[in-house]
């Protein structure tokens, strides 16, 4: 697995953002391109009850304020997980099912993540720096995600408005996909 081109697109996530009872949010979700692993799904049916490669945030806060007709949401740094799940189980009514695989990478937001929504639609930008990783063996393969984002990833994310009946234990749920591209170079992160 050679390192991916610079601004070459790595991955496409979708998931959802949750808004708990404290305040808290996360993300979680799964993905529908990651860097040549294939196959992505178990089966025909691509979704996140299929997915072998999930992701989850580590629950972060965000300051939320006005600008014009902009809603303006500024997210703490934290860190989200990459999984395996040999056994494919993903529910977004239970969000603990993205996080029940083998983790095979940690990445790291290193500034605070810009949401920006207007209308019906909200997105973000943020780059995330690869913390750790680890070698596994899928579908006759081994992978280390290291060899491919060893710098770490710029997403842009792009989300609805319109909440989603959220699972019990959380206020909110609103839908989101994000294209990542590769961070090329020797990028000094903080």
């Amino acid at each position: 697995m050679d390192p991916h081109p610079i601004a070459g697109v790595v991955w496409y996530a979708i998931g959802r953002f949750y808004e708990a009872q404290d305040g808290s949010l996360q993300d979680l979700g799964y993905f529908a391109h990651l860097g040549g692993i294939e196959p992505l799904f178990n089966g025909p049916h691509h979704g996140e009850g299929s997915a072998f490669f999930t992701f989850r945030a580590e629950p972060f806060t965000a300051r939320k304020f006005q600008n014009g007709d902009l809603s303006v949401s500024l997210d703490t740094t934290g860190s989200f997980t990459l999984y395996l799940n040999r056994e494919p189980c993903g529910d977004f009514s239970r969000p603990e099912t993205f996080s029940r695989g083998e983790p095979i990478a940690t990445f790291q937001r290193l500034s605070s993540v810009v949401g920006t929504s207007v209308g019906p639609l909200g997105t973000n930008l943020f780059s995330a720096a690869l913390r750790s990783s680890t070698t596994f063996h899928f579908q006759g393969r081994s992978w280390n995600l290291e060899r491919l984002l060893p710098h770490g990833i710029t997403q842009l994310g792009v989300a609805s408005t319109t909440p989603m009946t959220p699972p019990t234990g959380f206020k909110t749920m609103t839908p989101f996909v994000g294209s990542a591209m590769a961070v090329g170079g020797n990028v000094r992160w903080p």
